[in-house]
C-alpha cells in the first residue's frame, strides 16, 4: 500500500499550462498595433511615450516601468490609441501574474524528507504567527493608514492622464456639412481637459469624479486637428502627453459643386493694399477671375483649388469701383459663378514686387527712409514671393537684376523696368509716374 502522505509528482512541462491562457495584456497591445501596420518607434512620436516604456509594456517588462500610477496612465494612452478599451487593459494588467513560466521545476519538487521539514518548520511558524498578532490590531491600522496617505500624496503630484475614446479612429471622415462632433475620453478624476483645434476653437471641460469626460468640438471646412491635454485639480500640474484626433469634413457631392465667396465680402472697401481673395469649392479645380470696372477696364487671372478646395490669393486693382467674378466650371458641365463688388482707392503711393524665376535681391526707401522690414543690406525675394510698400510721395526701389521682377504701382502693373545692365534704382511716384534714381 502506498504511503498516504506521499505527494502527487509535479508534471515535467510546467510550461505547458500558458498555451490554455488568453493572450497576456502585453501581447494584446503589440498584435494590436501591428494590425495597424504601425512601428514602435512612430507610436512613441504620436503619443510621445519614450519607446522603451511602450516595448517594456508589450513584453510586460515590470522593472523596467515607472511607478504604478504613471504606468496605469501610459497604458490608457496606448491602448485609446490602438483601439482598445483603456479600461479593460488596465484591469487587466493590475489582474496580471506576477511569476514566470519556464521557472525550474527541480524547486518545484520535494526532496524526500518532505515530512521531516514540514515538521520541523512548525515551530518557526507558530512563532512568526504570534508576532503578527502581537503587532495587534491598531499597528495594522496605523501602517495601513500610511500606506493610504502615501499613495494619495503620490497621486497628487503625478502629472494627469488623458486620453480621447470616442471617436476610436485617429482620423475620421465626417459627412459633409457636419458643424460639430463629440468627442469623449478619460483623464484623472476632476481634472480640467482642455481642448484646442485647427479650426479656431478653444474649449473646456472637466472630468467626472470617476474620470469621463465627453465636449462638442465645432469643425472648420475641410481637416480639423483636434488636440486634448488635461490639467489637474489642485495642483494645475498639465499631463505629459496629449490626446489627438484628426476629423475631414467632406464636401458635397461634385454633380452640386457651388463656389463660396469667403473674400472678399459684399461692398468691400480696400485702401492702399492687394484685393484679398479667398474661394471654397471642389478640390483641384480652376476659377477664372475677372475684375471689371465702369470704364470697361478688365483684368483676369486664373487660381486652382488645393486638395481641400480652398484657394487664397490676392489681386492688384487701381482705383475705382470693381465688380470681380468668379466661375467654374462644374463636374456636370454647367458653369458656377459668384460676383463681388469692391471699392478700391489709395492715399498716396503703394507699390508691389513680386519675386521673377529666381531668387533677387532688393533695397528699399519709402519716402527717402530706409524700410525698416527689408533693412540696410537689402532682403532677397524668392521667386513668386510678393511684398507690398506704402508711401506718401514717394517709393524707390533698387535691385541687381530689375527687369526680372513684376512691379505695380497703385494698383496697375507697371512694365518695361530695368535694362538687365546691373543693378539699378527706380522711383515710383504718387503722380503715377516711375524715374530712375541716382539712389544707391
Amino acid at each position: 500500500m502506498s504511503d498516504p502522505l506521499t505527494p502527487p509528482v509535479l508534471p515535467k512541462q510546467v510550461g505547458a499550462v500558458r498555451t490554455a491562457e488568453p493572450p497576456r495584456i502585453g501581447d494584446r497591445l503589440r498584435q494590436a498595433r501591428e494590425r495597424r501596420g504601425l512601428r514602435i518607434v512612430d507610436v512613441a512620436a504620436a503619443l510621445k511615450i519614450r519607446v522603451p516604456i511602450l516595448e517594456a509594456l508589450e513584453r510586460e517588462e515590470h522593472e523596467r516601468l515607472p511607478p504604478l500610477v504613471y504606468t496605469h496612465g501610459h497604458l490608457r494612452t496606448y491602448a485609446a490609441y490602438l483601439g482598445l478599451d483603456p479600461a479593460t487593459v488596465v484591469a487587466g494588467w493590475a489582474l496580471a501574474p506576477t511569476h514566470q513560466f519556464g521557472a525550474d521545476t527541480k524547486a518545484l519538487r520535494p526532496s524526500s524528507g518532505w515530512r521531516e521539514r514540514l515538521f520541523g518548520m512548525r515551530p518557526t511558524m507558530i512563532r512568526s504567527t504570534r508576532g503578527l498578532l502581537a503587532i495587534g490590531g491598531l499597528g495594522l491600522a496605523v501602517l495601513a493608514a500610511a500606506a493610504l496617505m502615501s499613495l494619495q500624496v503620490v497621486r497628487f503630484l503625478l502629472p494627469p492622464s488623458i486620453a480621447i475614446i470616442y471617436p476610436s479612429d485617429e482620423v475620421s471622415s465626417v459627412r459633409a456639412g457636419t458643424l460639430s462632433v463629440e468627442l469623449k475620453g478619460t483623464a484623472d478624476a476632476n481634472a480640467s481637459i482642455i481642448i484646442n483645434s485647427t479650426s479656431g476653437a478653444q474649449l473646456a471641460t472637466r472630468a467626472d469624479e470617476s474620470g469621463l469626460w465627453n465636449i462638442i468640438v465645432p469643425l472648420g471646412a475641410g481637416r480639423t486637428e483636434v488636440v486634448a491635454h488635461a490639467v489637474k485639480s489642485g495642483t494645475g500640474g498639465e499631463s505629459s502627453a496629449t490626446a489627438q484626433r484628426v476629423f475631414i469634413v467632406e464636401l458635397p457631392d461634385k454633380t452640386t459643386a457651388e463656389i463660396s465667396v469667403l473674400a472678399p465680402v459684399a461692398n468691400l472697401l480696400v485702401r492702399d493694399e492687394d484685393v484679398p481673395i479667398s474661394l471654397m469649392t471642389t478640390p483641384n479645380s480652376e476659377v477664372s477671375i475677372t475684375a471689371t470696372n465702369s470704364g470697361g477696364e478688365l483684368i483676369a487671372t486664373t487660381a486652382t483649388s488645393d486638395t481641400e478646395g480652398r484657394i487664397e490669393i490676392s489681386i492688384p486693382l487701381p482705383a475705382g469701383r470693381w465688380t470681380v467674378s468668379f466661375t467654374m466650371l462644374a463636374p456636370d458641365s454647367t458653369l458656377r459663378e459668384a460676383t463681388r463688388t469692391v471699392d478700391v482707392s489709395y492715399t498716396g503711393v503703394t507699390v508691389g514686387v513680386t519675386g521673377g524665376l529666381v531668387p533677387t535681391w532688393v533695397r528699399v526707401w519709402i519716402d527717402g527712409h530706409i524700410e525698416p522690414s527689408i533693412g540696410v543690406s537689402g532682403k532677397t525675394i524668392s521667386p513668386g514671393t510678393r511684398l507690398l510698400f506704402s508711401g506718401s510721395t514717394r517709393i524707390e526701389i533698387r535691385s541687381a537684376d530689375v527687369a526680372s521682377l513684376l512691379f505695380t504701382l497703385n494698383g496697375r502693373t507697371i512694365d518695361g523696368i530695368g535694362s538687365s545692365n546691373g543693378s539699378e534704382t527706380y522711383a515710383f511716384l504718387d503722380s503715377g509716374r516711375v524715374e530712375r534714381s541716382s539712389r544707391r
